[in-house]
């Protein structure tokens, strides 16, 4: 089984490994600096990683759209930012950033987590937990939101009952949403029937562990999900592989128990794993190269 090998190290945890519009791979960090890395999967080396931007705030989830704006849920600041990197008129780079949606029906958000955005129509999806701990079994109030590219419109899927919910995912045919939710250990599949009519049921329990954070979902409809735990209870990571039907084809083990962040590159050869307890990027590889 091919062991995971540093991509990048930090001084502050990073998390939400996502690729950008040009194939450049960008996380975020606790400091709210937003990072882009610059190397090749086809040699062992590290990255070199530069800031890009910063959120001025506490990120948590990054996603970027097609045409290179960065989309960021800042936990500081219980709000969704649009963040734009352009040059100004003598040549330096200098970013725009403005708020994108701070609240449903007049209530602050507790603070967006992860995000995903629908390549086929632009509507954006999200999840609304607050700092770690701020929802959980004991006060289940965490939701599920989609976002009218027209309209900025709000639409909760599933509004003040979840505990702690984390990262989210959409299918390759953009017919299903997986959500963490982290507390309940369990990944929640929100359908739609008929389109924009979601319906929410379990998709699969986990067990052991304390929950899962992240999940990326490939062209094939396989789900790697993080199944976070604390690092004083476990000392490696494990990612689990599921089929689109829910079931456990696969387990990838990692250096660090305390996984914040999954992404597949865009050729699908890559899986990219973000983890807290050691500052580090990780790339494990799934496929063999020619």
């Amino acid at each position: 089984m091919a062991q995971m090998q540093v991509l990048g190290r930090h001084d502050m945890p990073v998390s939400s490994p996502t690729f950008g519009p040009a194939g450049d791979l960008f996380t975020i960090s606790h400091s709210g600096d937003i990072f882009r890395y610059t190397g090749s999967m086809d040699y062992d080396n590290e990255f070199s990683a530069e800031q890009w931007g910063n959120s001025s705030g506490q990120p948590l989830g990054l996603e970027f759209d097609n045409q290179g704006v960065a989309f960021v849920c800042d936990a500081a600041h219980q709000a969704i930012f649009r963040i734009l990197c352009v040059k100004s008129e003598d040549g330096t780079p200098r970013q725009e950033i403005e708020p994108y949606v701070r609240e449903y029906e007049q209530s602050q958000f507790l603070g967006p987590n992860s995000l995903c955005l629908s390549r086929q129509t632009g509507m954006l999806y999200f999840t609304d937990s607050g700092p770690f701990g701020e929802t959980s079994l004991q006060n289940p109030r965490g939701s599920v939101f989609a976002i009218s590219p027209q309209t900025q419109l709000l639409i909760p899927l599933c509004l003040n009952t979840l505990a702690q919910p984390c990262g989210v995912a959409l299918s390759p045919d953009e017919k299903n949403l997986y959500v963490c939710e982290t507390a309940m250990n369990r990944i929640l599949r929100f359908t739609q029937h008929p389109p924009q009519v979601f319906h929410c049921s379990v998709f699969h329990q986990l067990s052991g562990r304390f929950g899962p954070t992240a999940i990326a979902v490939n062209s094939a409809g396989d789900l790697y999900v993080a199944h976070f735990d604390f690092s004083h209870n476990a000392p490696d990571g494990r990612i689990v592989v599921l089929s689109q039907d829910g079931e456990v084809t696969n387990q990838i083990a990692c250096p660090g128990a305390e996984i914040t962040g999954l992404c597949l590159t865009p050729d699908e050869q890559w899986l990219i794993v973000a983890e807290r307890s050691s500052a580090s990027l990780y790339r494990h590889q799934l496929t063999t190269q020619n």
